[in-house]
Order: structure tokens, then sequence, then C-alpha cells
């Protein structure tokens, strides 16, 4: 379950930073915002540990905060490139 909550929280943060910073949902380079959406609510969820709202074994305020943090520099990254 986990897998799933990670998942869920990742993608919605992940359609939200991108409707709100480019304003629309997928564009250029959609595949790699995706993943580094992934990769943070992966990472802020291991590296918060397990506080405030936990679902399923998943801190849901460290994963918004990790793929938030990490789709946000992405698109610093390749707004550079581009």
């Amino acid at each position: 379950m986990f897998w799933v909550m990670w998942a869920i929280v990742s993608l919605v943060v992940w359609g939200i930073t991108n409707l709100w910073m480019t304003g629309q949902v997928t564009g250029r380079n959609w595949w790699a915002s995706l993943i580094a959406a992934l990769v943070g609510g992966w990472l802020g969820d291991w590296l918060l540990g397990d506080w405030l709202w936990v679902v399923a074994g998943f801190n849901v305020i460290a994963g918004v905060i990790g793929s938030g943090v990490f789709n946000w520099l992405w698109s610093l990254v390749s707004k550079q490139k581009g």
C-alpha cells in the first residue's frame, strides 16, 4: 500500500506543479519531470521519516514537499538547457 500512496501523491503534486509552472500538465520533457516528482516523493518520505500525516506507511507531507522541490528543481535545470 506504501507504493500506491507514493505514486498517487507524487502524480498529484507533479500535475499541480506542472500546471502552476507551465500552464499545462504535459509539455516538453514531461517524462523527466514525472520521474523527478516520483524520486522526490520517495526521497522526501525517506529523509523526513514518519511525522505528521502518515498513510499506509507513507509520509504524505514529506512526499508532497519532496515531489514539489524535485519537480521545481528539474524545471530550473531544463529551462537552463533549452
